[in-house]
């Protein structure tokens, strides 16, 4: 019986003849990689801080300026970055609360130092570090409105704490993600702070409650 194989006599390229040329892969494409930049901490442009010329904005700074420091006394600016405008949750920081000697605003996760007999009991060091956002209520410290600001970050051969404002001391990160300095959490700085004034957090700023004092020995038998 005949079949009908309508494709019998059609050209067909034989299934080794792949085999016989080198497959060869496309060439991978490098993608620049994107930049990283820091999202939190940094310098606001306007902010004052010290350097070998007087103080100076952060805008004006650039790498190979001098800046003084905490414990490393005058470092050079290895780098400047900018980040991309965002809105930024701000704290407002008045005249004196940290050392410094006008009124501040200052991005919430803003890493400031504190100089607390309490972190000397506890912990041995003369400063601890701690989110501004951690010191709402102490000495006037209080949250302000968002704003969509730019932020630099200095970037020194280690981290550094520089002296900005006259007198407070603000976190510039280094190359490591470990601090050297100790860094306390909501929580601790709450209860620091608290045990530091003697009195709870939430009356900071407050005047003290009315204590009526005892009453004498005679005034109580007669009351």
């Amino acid at each position: 019986m005949l079949l009908d194989h309508f494709n019998a006599f059609e050209d067909f390229q034989p299934a080794d003849l792949l085999l016989d040329f080198p497959v060869t892969k496309p060439e991978r494409i490098e993608r620049p990689r994107r930049t990283v930049r820091p999202r939190t901490g940094g310098f606001l442009p306007g902010t004052m801080v010290d350097t070998d010329r007087g103080f100076m904005e952060v805008r004006d700074l650039k790498p190979g300026d001098m800046v003084y420091t905490f414990d490393g006394g005058e470092q050079e600016v290895k780098a400047v970055k900018h980040s991309v405008p965002r809105l930024t949750t701000l704290m407002h920081v008045p005249a004196g609360a940290l050392g410094n000697d006008t009124d501040l605003l200052l991005p919430s996760d803003q890493m400031v130092a504190l100089e607390l007999d309490a972190a000397e009991r506890l912990f041995g060091v003369p400063l601890v570090m701690t989110k501004l956002i951690s010191l709402s209520g102490y000495n006037g410290i209080s949250p302000a409105m968002p704003e969509r600001l730019a932020r630099i970050h200095l970037e020194f051969e280690e981290e550094e704490l520089v002296w900005a404002e006259s007198g407070m001391l603000i976190q510039a990160a280094g190359d490591g993600l470990d601090s050297a300095y100790h860094r306390l959490s909501l929580a601790e700085t709450r209860q620091i702070l608290a045990s530091e004034e003697g009195r709870a957090l939430a009356l900071t700023g407050r005047d003290p409650l009315p204590v009526a004092a005892p009453l004498e020995l005679p005034e109580f038998l007669a009351a």
